[in-house]
């Protein structure tokens, strides 16, 4: 073989990699699209900034949920996506972790965040002091349901690139989906064990 065609052959192998990769990551996306636990949603992205909202209900008294999604310590074995939680700091209403997520196929992108309670309004607050490749800031907001055995609860937040993002936002958008959705998951199975709340 000529080096045109070494060369041909290893463009092509490239090629090929590359469109499985965008391949999976889209068949990925697609599973999350429509998925029970939300109720109402909206992502936009606006060059290097996303700007998330996702609403879901959850089979259980507000008390209980606030309480499982404030033990953001415990949510490495909650949810699916979170592959590290760990404890840093706890002063009064707030708590310093340092985070890990993965949703779909992405590389593991790790946090250091602060997490602040506000019990009264029912809302857990967060915000990255430390990020790999985007700043991210919200908060999760919760609301009982009228007879109090539901709990709605709604997680607005905001990303900001910090690097160049080389994925459609529709990738991002269904990474995002799919954390939501494990996180509503992971609160529901956390309600089921002894020590939740």
């Amino acid at each position: 073989m000529n080096a045109k065609t070494i060369i041909g052959v290893i463009v092509a192998v490239i090629l090929l990699a590359g469109g499985w990769y965008v391949y999976d990551m889209q068949r990925q996306a697609a599973k999350w699209k429509n998925a029970k636990e939300i109720v109402e949603e909206s992502f936009n992205k606006d060059g290097g900034v996303a700007t998330i909202r996702y609403v879901g209900v959850i089979d259980g008294p507000i008390d209980k949920v606030q309480d499982a999604v404030w033990n953001v310590e415990r949510s490495s074995s909650m949810v699916e996506n979170i592959k590290k939680s760990e404890l840093v700091k706890s002063e009064g209403n707030t708590k310093t972790m340092i985070m890990q997520f993965q949703a779909l196929n992405l590389p593991v992108q790790q946090f250091t965040m602060d997490f602040t309670l506000d019990a009264p309004n029912h809302v857990v607050s967060f915000k990255s002091t430390q990020a790999q490749a985007a700043d991210l800031e919200g908060r999760y907001k919760f609301e009982p349901s009228p007879d109090g055995t539901k709990t709605r609860i709604t997680y607005e937040a905001k990303s900001t690139d910090k690097i160049a993002v080389p994925f459609p936002a529709s990738v991002i958008e269904s990474a995002q989906r799919e954390t939501f959705v494990n996180t509503v998951r992971g609160v529901e199975k956390a309600l089921k064990t002894p020590t939740a709340g």
